[in-house]
This record gives C-alpha cells, sequence and structure tokens, in this order.
C-alpha cells in the first residue's frame, strides 16, 4: 500500500519532468544570423517567431504599447520614446548603443528581453544593432 501511494504522489511529477523540454517553441532559432539585416528579416526570424508568438507584444493589449506584428513594428519601434525608459528612444536611428531596444536585449537594462526566456545570442543582437547603425530603414 505505501508503495502505491508513493508511486502515485511521485507519478504525476515524472511525468512533467520528462514531458519538459529546455528549448522554448517561441524563441528564434539561436542559430540565425543576419549581418546585413533589414527589418524584414529581424521581423521574420525575430519579433514573430519570438516576441508576438511568446504573446506579450502580438496582440492590440501588448506590454508597454510596443505591438512588434508584422506592419506594425517600425511605427512602434523607430524613433518612438521608451514608454519605460524616458531617456531613450526604443530605436534610434543610427545609435544602437543608445537605443532601449538593444540595452534591453543585452540586460544593461531590466527587464531583459526577451523576458523570462533565454536570451537572444549576441549574434542576433548584433545583427540588430547594425540594422540600428545603418538607419533603421523601413526594409
Amino acid at each position: 500500500m505505501f508503495k502505491k501511494i508513493i508511486l502515485i504522489l511521485l507519478l504525476p511529477g515524472f511525468v512533467f519532468f520528462i514531458s519538459c523540454s529546455e528549448e522554448d517553441p517561441t524563441s528564434p532559432d539561436p542559430t540565425i544570423q543576419f549581418p546585413n539585416a533589414t527589418l524584414s528579416d529581424i521581423q521574420q526570424k525575430v519579433l514573430t517567431p519570438g516576441c508576438t508568438a511568446s504573446g506579450c507584444h502580438g496582440t492590440a493589449n501588448t506590454q508597454r504599447n510596443l505591438r512588434l506584428t508584422d506592419g506594425n513594428s517600425f511605427a512602434n519601434l523607430v524613433s518612438v520614446q521608451s514608454v519605460m525608459f524616458p531617456q531613450f528612444k526604443r530605436v534610434e536611428p543610427g545609435n544602437s548603443a543608445n537605443s532601449s531596444l538593444i540595452k534591453m536585449l543585452k540586460g544593461e537594462l531590466l527587464p531583459r528581453m526577451p523576458q523570462s526566456r533565454t536570451a537572444l545570442p549576441t549574434e542576433v543582437i548584433d545583427s540588430i544593432a547594425a540594422w540600428i547603425d545603418n538607419g533603421a530603414l523601413n526594409n
């Protein structure tokens, strides 16, 4: 009887443990690199699979009014004052080091984005920074 009780108590935890994966299905592929990044690259490879699919920035009622769905990202990022950090623009064209988006992706401003998930690889952040430093064009 005692063994059955232990089994009943431990079985749900075991099933949960073996069903969990370290991969986040809403995270972008960590091997993505696009050194000559365009907004459409960033949208397709990072924003849509990571930021909007997670539910944080994909609906009308988004975190900090930052909707990052295709067709909305540019207007909501580029030259827009950060709600959380008003001393910065979300994306300051030509100046990734002074853009809150890059600072939050790097963890220089908290919360680090993506929040509660694995940080983006440095190469991906560098690609997004390159897009910003090249003028943050709507391409």
